[in-house]
């Protein structure tokens, strides 16, 4: 059965970058057809009723990447799009120690010194050694990366600009070489002496990957993670957006329609159609899950390049060289989700409490875990495929910020732990998660004394559930490892970092590609961009 209305692209997915991508062809004149398996929007940006009343952003839970070009071209904000900015980042060790991170470097030093007057006097230092390092990388983000194997007369644009920020930077040539290459645990053991601070600083770079804070390159998660959204804005910059993550793709969604892109949903890609030429392999079309055929030039995915090229492309149309490559993809989720639904808001033990009301941790993240060496051991036993026990926790409470995601006078808190690996040494997720939660909730409770007696309602997603709910391969929410021979012209494998694709017409447009995972809508209208440069401009035009 083949579609009834003439499109001039495909667009696999309503992911943010999905729908960025969307928006920005039709802006250009393209009729692009957006096509989402699930019911809603959003891809992993989204909010859903995980119990009666109770609503939480199941998949990304802060926004702090969103590119600024992104959020005034869509008009984000006009659109109801609001963020509240999230208060400081409370560190809570085994033992005891407590420290809490503020956005102001001032006060986070002040913290600091309780702890260690050196790392007090560091901390400064550092960090405005990693804004003028995002400072050279940042603006890269906008760009296409270049293909190192073929460099073409567009890519000069992106290395111009490494060189010109590079010479702007030359003194920190060294540092950024360094802090490309180091692990997280070399790189913060040179400036910090205090294993609490090095802890609370670095702990991100087990994020959403097998490997441990002892592992080179795993120190550039610092710069990503603090600075690269905003480097003018300082560290640990995190937003809550009012409604939740799906306000976010629900305006994207309504500018992409209001610009002449069609969404539809509830029904998935099934096969990316394409045929071999004199010329090599060119895309066809689409084949939709209710078998419906849509005959296209152009198709944009914003799944991962594995399930891609693993599972939508023809196998015999991509060469073996490239299917190693992306076989090769470290793409292995390492995190479970669970959100709770509260009768009251948790107290947090040692610490001080002011007031009987909400407190200034209750407004941002806290971070529960060990010290850097233990999540080394933890990391290892996850690549075992053993879910580590004592794991580092991420939590949050979103209905501080808004109120409306629950009932009246109750609360919801977002749950992230680490070290929980999507592969199983033995048994299985489906049958473990249960047991796994209970236990992260019994280790919760000696931070948050009472916590579990006040949930009411709970949902567990294990790293299984993450890849079935989003269709992430291996649960991997950033669609590979943020690690530097995974990033720039490496992204998402060597040869293939400009958005294109083996088979002409094919695009990439997700999280696998540059810059990478997050909420930045970066990856979407880059891609677009490339897509528009490779139409003839006769080509183009307005369908309404």
């Amino acid at each position: 059965m083949s579609a009834e209305k003439s499109y001039d692209a495909v667009v696999v997915g309503a992911g943010h970058n999905g729908l960025v991508a969307a928006f920005y062809l039709a802006r250009a004149g393209l009729l692009p057809l957006v096509v989402e398996r699930r019911d809603i929007v959003g891809g992993a940006c989204v909010t859903e009723e995980f119990a009666p009343g109770y609503r939480a952003s199941t998949g990304a839970y802060v926004l702090s990447m969103l590119r600024p070009a992104v959020r005034a071209d869509m008009r984000l904000a006009e659109r109801g799009v609001a963020t509240d900015d999230a208060g400081p980042s409370l560190n809570m060790f085994p033992d005891g120690t407590r420290l809490m991170l503020d956005d102001d470097p001032v006060v986070a030093a002040k913290e600091l010194s309780r702890l260690s007057p050196a790392d007090s006097k560091a901390l400064p230092i550092v960090e405005e050694q990693l804004i003028r390092l995002a400072e050279l990388l940042v603006p890269t983000f906008d760009l296409t990366a270049p293909n190192l194997d073929r460099i073409r007369r567009r890519d000069w644009t992106t290395l111009r600009t490494l060189f010109r920020n590079g010479r702007k930077a030359r003194d920190e040539l060294a540092e950024a070489a360094f802090l490309m290459t180091t692990s997280v645990d070399q790189y913060l053991a040179e400036r910090f002496e205090s294993p609490y601070v090095r802890a609370a600083l670095g702990w991100h770079a087990i994020n959403d990957s097998l490997a441990g804070p002892s592992t080179g390159g795993t120190a550039f998660v610092l710069l990503h993670d603090h600075v690269s959204h905003d480097p003018g804005g300082g560290m640990r910059r995190w937003g809550f957006v009012r409604g939740g993550m799906g306000r976010v793709t629900e305006a994207m969604a309504e500018a992409a329609r209001e610009e002449g892109a069609e969404i539809r949903t509830g029904v998935g890609v099934s096969k990316i159609l394409s045929r071999k030429t004199a010329e090599g392999v060119v895309v066809t079309g689409v084949l939709l899950s209710d078998g419906t055929q849509v005959d296209v030039p152009l198709v944009l995915s914003g799944a991962d390049p594995k399930h891609t090229f693993g599972t939508l492309v023809e196998a015999d149309h991509l060469t073996d060289e490239f299917r190693a490559r992306v076989a090769a993809i470290r793409c292995v989720g390492t995190s479970m989700k669970i959100n709770l639904a509260l009768d009251k808001l948790p107290r947090a033990s040692g610490v001080a409490t002011v007031g009987d009301g909400v407190q200034a941790y209750h407004r941002g993240i806290v971070e529960i875990g060990p010290t850097l060496d233990v999540l080394d051991l933890q990391q290892a036993q996850a690549r075992r495929g053993i879910p580590a026990e004592g794991a580092h926790i991420e939590m949050c409470f979103p209905t501080v910020h808004d109120p409306g995601l629950a009932p009246d006078a109750r609360h919801i808190a977002t749950v992230d732990v680490n070290s929980q690996p999507y592969e199983l040494a033995e048994g299985s997720w489906d049958d473990i998660k249960e047991k796994v939660a209970d236990r992260v909730l019994s280790e919760l409770e000696g931070y948050f004394p009472g916590i579990s007696a006040s949930v009411l309602h709970r949902q567990v997603l294990s790293p299984l559930d993450l890849e079935r709910l989003f269709g992430m391969t291996g649960g991997h929410a950033l669609h590979g490892d943020m690690a530097p021979d995974q990033l720039f012209f490496n992204r998402p494998v060597r040869g293939y970092a400009d958005y294109r694709t083996p088979i002409a017409g094919l695009y990439l447009c997700g999280a696998g590609t540059h810059p990478g995972g997050g909420v930045s809508g970066a990856n979407g209208r880059n891609a677009a961009r490339e897509v528009l440069r490779d139409m003839p401009r006769k080509s183009k035009r307005r369908a309404r």
